[in-house]
């Protein structure tokens, strides 16, 4: 029996995203412009996560809102976060493109304590995780629910346009 962890806003990418990612890996499998950070025009950045002494690459804007406060909530309700053990951006890679990692290349995921080995969270833990993803009402993924999971990835699962992201985006802000 499988559990939803984080309920998703759609079980199936949006039908642009889905055709832009397919056809020409412009876009993560969550329908946002992959970029390169060394790029003049990016809009991912290395971010700091107010509250605590960390940072990563990742998309500026909304999407730092959401994902930094998800670190921050991580941080004080299920286990410290220490300097170094979150990875943001990272380049797109072939093997990544149709999953979930295509996110990393978009700057709308990351990955806390990504060398952590499988199965390392305790009930407890994933009982708080749970709650915490509640809070995002959809909009953040865990890793520890996918096929083959990764309980360090948590990534948007919306488009750039989704009314559902802007208003989690606007309720965190506030």
């Amino acid at each position: 029996m499988a559990i939803a962890i984080c309920p998703v806003v759609s079980s199936q990418p949006t039908a642009l995203a889905s055709e832009l990612n397919q056809e020409v890996y412009g876009y993560s499998l969550n329908g946002w412009p992959i970029h390169n950070p060394a790029d003049d025009v990016s809009t991912v950045e290395k971010c700091d996560i107010s509250g605590i002494s960390s940072s990563c690459e990742m998309r500026i804007w909304d999407v730092n809102i959401v994902l930094s406060d998800l670190v921050r909530q991580m941080h004080y309700r299920v286990k410290d976060i220490r300097s170094g053990e979150i990875s943001g951006w990272k380049d797109v890679t072939e093997a990544a493109i149709q999953t979930p990692y295509s996110n990393l290349s978009s700057g709308t995921a990351l990955q806390i304590r990504p060398s952590m080995p499988l199965d390392s969270c305790f009930a407890y833990e994933i009982q708080i995780l749970e709650e915490v993803l509640k809070d995002y009402e959809g909009v953040v993924s865990w890793g520890g629910v996918m096929d083959k999971k990764d309980e360090s990835l948590f990534y948007i699962n919306t488009s750039p346009n989704e009314p559902l992201f802007i208003k989690v985006a606007e309720k965190v802000r506030v």
